[in-house]
């Protein structure tokens, strides 16, 4: 069923033309771009009802034509040349996008999307219990709770940090697996995982050379906890991410999307600050995982190989973060894992320099150069595919404390 309003714009009383398809996601967020005078318009659907409230913007349900149509979709991104236009035979968001994802792929997101809910709705405000105890250092009551809510059957034994982090690693498992597709698992998670910390979990001595070493630059209980509270902010929000959740169900982690696909649900200045915090934890993160991965090739953690200017550990830890991507691209294993998920000139940019928004058209312009001579020169990256890098660095994030869980598991009890 397609629902539609009229929003006219508080500001320069432009007249736009909602259609919505009713999905499984309520209430409806909805974050949209005034073609007149490009302010956003801010609003949602009412849960359980066709109502659209624009608290800023006057609303009419009569029906009327417009020159801007928006498709709103908190399921799916939008097919924008295909959904957003006024013609009679303007396809649904929901039929526009199958050409860019085949129905049977949407069919199964849309099953785990479902599953996804039926857990999120019952558990999540518990997860937040326990993240608050767990983040206060409550060892023994953590431990309680997630037994009562999430684990009945687990045995408790140490009341400390190593068991707790291992069972706060089990139980976002149960969120994440349907937010992840199988094939990120198996490309993605679980390669670094075989890869990495699994080949050497045995060398029990090494690893907890490593682990001295690696917490003379980063704390890991520390990272843990950043870890925990970047995965919370992301869940918050998982439901504005669902449109571009489906786009990876193409196995394809590479394309672009540019100005062909568009979101209602996010505008950048929701993203900008959990990118950087996100890109600043994975850029800590990968000295270990490189650690891991001199450890298990060359039987040295410290031993760069072939990688040069980095003799020791050390030498990588202490480079700019903006660095560490060009010597992770010498890395076979961490450049097919981290893919464009560590864009410094992107970070720099948005955190650092200058970046402008167009909301008309969902595009970023990013300033990344400091130099005079090229400080005015910008680069481009569409909202829909930011935010695509925003949610896969959510799911390494995830990978990470499961890294991390092990690495503390054996070091810790072996």
């Amino acid at each position: 069923m397609t629902i539609s309003a009229i929003i006219q714009c508080s500001t320069c009383s432009h007249k736009l033309r909602l259609r919505y398809q009713v999905g499984y996601i309520e209430p409806v967020i909805v974050k949209i771009a005034c073609n007149q005078c490009g302010k956003l318009i801010k609003g949602h659907i009412a849960k359980n009802s066709d109502t659209f409230i624009f608290p800023n913007d006057k609303v009419f349900h009569d029906y009327e034509e417009t020159d801007q149509v928006i498709s709103i979709s908190s399921e799916l991104p939008i097919a924008i040349k295909s959904s957003n236009t006024t013609s009679f035979v303007a396809l649904t968001p929901f039929m526009a996008i199958t050409d860019f994802v085949n129905v049977e792929k949407i069919k199964e997101f849309e099953m785990k999307l479902q599953q996804f809910l039926t857990v999120y709705n019952a558990k999540y405000s518990q997860l937040k219990t326990c993240i608050e105890i767990f983040q206060d250092s409550n060892w023994q009551y953590f431990l309680i709770e997630a037994k009562k809510q999430f684990r009945s059957s687990l045995t408790i034994s140490k009341n400390d940090f190593t068991e707790s982090a291992g069972v706060m690693n089990d139980i976002f498992k149960d969120f994440y697996k349907y937010i992840s597709t199988d094939f990120y698992e198996v490309n993605f998670n679980k390669r670094l995982q075989v890869e990495t910390i699994n080949k050497v979990l045995p060398n029990i001595d090494e690893l907890k050379s490593l682990k001295v070493s690696i917490e003379t630059y980063i704390k890991i209980e520390v990272e843990f906890r950043k870890a925990i509270s970047l995965m919370m902010r992301f869940l918050d929000n998982i439901k504005s991410f669902f449109p571009v959740i489906v786009l990876t169900y193409n196995n394809d982690y590479n394309t672009e999307y540019t100005d062909e696909l568009g979101l209602t649900t996010f505008e950048f200045s929701d993203l900008k600050d959990l990118y950087i915090e996100q890109f600043e934890y994975l850029s800590r993160i990968s000295s270990l995982y490189f650690g891991l991965e001199n450890l298990a090739e060359r039987g040295n953690f410290n031993d760069f190989g072939t990688i040069p200017d980095c003799n020791v550990l050390n030498d990588y830890y202490a480079k700019d973060n903006g660095i560490k991507k060009d010597i992770i691209k010498k890395s076979a294993i961490l450049n097919n894992y981290f893919l464009n998920t560590l864009n410094s000139q992107i970070r720099n940019g948005i955190g650092h320099l200058k970046t402008i928004y167009e909301p008309k058209k969902q595009l970023i312009k990013y300033f990344p150069y400091k130099d005079p001579a090229r400080v005015n020169t910008h680069k481009e990256i569409y909202l829909i595919d930011f935010t695509l890098q925003v949610y896969q660095q959510a799911l390494k994030i995830r990978d990470s404390i499961e890294v991390l869980a092990k690495l503390l598991n054996v070091t810790n009890n072996g």
